[in-house]
């Protein structure tokens, strides 16, 4: 049974119950997943609690690339950064379910979560005077450069993502129409692949960008 695109109208807001509902299951999932991965920890890990590890040691390989070992503790974020993405952008193969990362509203909440814990982890890393001076850098008129970046860092991030999964979900949908035989099945095959390099980039990215603004911590 699909679930049908409703929009309701909240403090002149226009929401899509049917994507708010994808996101909570999204949610869910993962709250799922966490408590059976932690329902039998042992010091041999299988099942769940072997795939937890291999996505964290995953992450945690992409945040020693991008921020170096001091950047592990940071781990928490990512990883379940990483975590909602790929399974968010997974929803939109099921029959009658749809990608909550398909809305630009979903994918720029996304964004906009990683530039506030940016700025909270990185005044903790080089203090709120460094943090402020870093604005100001290498000269005061560059002010401006950094804070339109502040913007353009994230806002790309967000259409990046969305654009990627809800054309996939639109040529999925053409395919499935014109040619209901095979050819569908490939192009499912492609969105996963799609969906996983999708979480991937916009993961790395964001650790990039992380590490750019914490860089100066072990000094």
């Amino acid at each position: 049974m699909e679930i049908e695109p409703q929009f309701v109208h909240w403090f002149g807001l226009e929401l899509n119950l049917k994507i708010v509902i994808m996101t909570w299951i999204v949610m869910a999932i993962i709250f799922v997943i966490a408590w059976l991965a932690r329902r039998d920890i042992s010091w041999i890990p299988k099942g769940w609690q072997n795939a937890m590890e291999y996505l964290i040691e995953f992450v945690q390989g992409i945040i020693k690339g991008g921020i170096g070992e001091h950047g592990l503790k940071y781990t928490y974020f990512f990883s379940s950064l990483f975590l909602f993405i790929i399974i968010s952008n997974m929803m939109g193969i099921i029959p009658g379910f749809s990608s909550p990362t398909k809305d630009i509203n979903v994918t720029a909440a996304l964004a906009v979560i990683w530039v506030v814990w940016l700025q909270v982890v990185s005044i903790q890393a080089v203090g709120f005077k460094n943090y402020v001076k870093e604005y100001f850098h290498p000269f005061a008129p560059f002010v401006l450069i950094n804070l339109l970046d502040l913007v353009t860092r994230p806002l790309s991030l967000a259409i990046r993502l969305y654009a990627n999964i809800v054309a996939g979900e639109i040529l999925l949908e053409v395919l499935t129409k014109n040619f209901p035989i095979l050819v569908p099945d490939l192009w499912q095959a492609l969105s996963i692949f799609i969906g996983c390099i999708q979480a991937y980039l916009f993961t790395i990215l964001t650790v990039s960008y992380t590490g750019l603004s914490v860089s100066h911590e072990d000094n």
